[in-house]
Formats: C-alpha cells, sequence, structure tokens
C-alpha cells in the first residue's frame, strides 16, 4: 500500500511539474526554453504513463489474487500517442535474461527496474552492445546513472516481459 501511495506522489509531482512547463511556456518567446520545457512534458508525460501501467498491473494482479485467477495480459504495442506499455506476463530471471543476449540469432533483451526491453532492432544497440554495455543483463544502474529523468527512451522499446 505505501507503494501505492508512492507511485501516486510521483504522478501528482509529474502532473505539478508539467503544470508549469506548460504555463512557462505560453510565457517565454525564447524557442530554446520552448524546447526544453516540451521535452520536460513529454518525459513527464511518459512516466506518467509508465506509473499509471504499474499501478494497473498492480490492481489487476490484486484483482487476480482476490478472485484467484491469473491477471489477464494486458500488453499493448507501443505507439507515438502512448509510448508506455503494460508489462506482460512473461518473467525472467537474471539466468533467463543471460540466454538473450543477440548472439547466434538470439534476440537482445535489457531489463531496466524490473521491465524486460527487446532491444533487438533498436538502433542504440547494434550488435547487441550499447556503448560498451550487452545485452542480457540488466542496467537498472547504468540506466539511472545515465539517463534519469528521460523515461522517454525506454517508451519506444518493446517490452517482453518483467525481471523477478
Amino acid at each position: 500500500m505505501q507503494n501505492i501511495r508512492m507511485l501516486q506522489q510521483q504522478v501528482n509531482s509529474l502532473i505539478t511539474q508539467a503544470r508549469h512547463d506548460i504555463y512557462s511556456i505560453s510565457a517565454t518567446s525564447d524557442p530554446t526554453a520552448k524546447q526544453v520545457k516540451l521535452q520536460r512534458i513529454w518525459d513527464a508525460l511518459t512516466s506518467i504513463q509508465f506509473l499509471n501501467d504499474l499501478l494497473a498491473a498492480h490492481a489487476a494482479s490484486s484483482n487476480a489474487a482476490a478472485n484467484d485467477r491469473p491477471p489477464i495480459n494486458t500488453m499493448a504495442s507501443p505507439t507515438a500517442a502512448s509510448p508506455a506499455v503494460a508489462v506482460p506476463n512473461q518473467t525472467f530471471t537474471i539466468q533467463d535474461l543471460a540466454n538473450y543476449d543477440g548472439k547466434n540469432g538470439r534476440p537482445a533483451y535489457v531489463a531496466v527496474s524490473g521491465v524486460v526491453y527487446d532491444v533487438t532492432n533498436n538502433r542504440a544497440w547494434a550488435a547487441a552492445t550499447h556503448f560498451g554495455l550487452v545485452s542480457g543483463r540488466d542496467y537498472t544502474q547504468e540506466f539511472a546513472s545515465c539517463h534519469a529523468g528521460q523515461q522517454s527512451i525506454l517508451a519506444t522499446l518493446p517490452v517482453v516481459g518483467r525481471l523477478i
């Protein structure tokens, strides 16, 4: 329950930030400042969608547990209008994830914050590597240190499951 409250507080904070940025855009004529604000709004909306999907997945699993049924797979493909997607029911251990290294025709997967993404066809992950990182691993810490506040990057990747 405390995690749910924390997610709700994060959503409210992002909404407040986006409202402030929208007001700031209307009050400035500097095109560079407008572009920065628009990117922050985009990132905030992407994060809100991601957090909403986490809350929905939690609600679905809570309802399923209460009804003693497996959760419904609500996976959707990303679109420009809705870049974040719900996490599918497929689960991976660290050992499972290591098998998705992009070698010998295998897909290339990486995990960030418990979500497993398919980077097989992503240009930034050519040859299943990205700036010295190899696919088949959990990069939660690395993503946080290099791409803090840039959830929109993850929203462009297909979600294939979750890391347990």
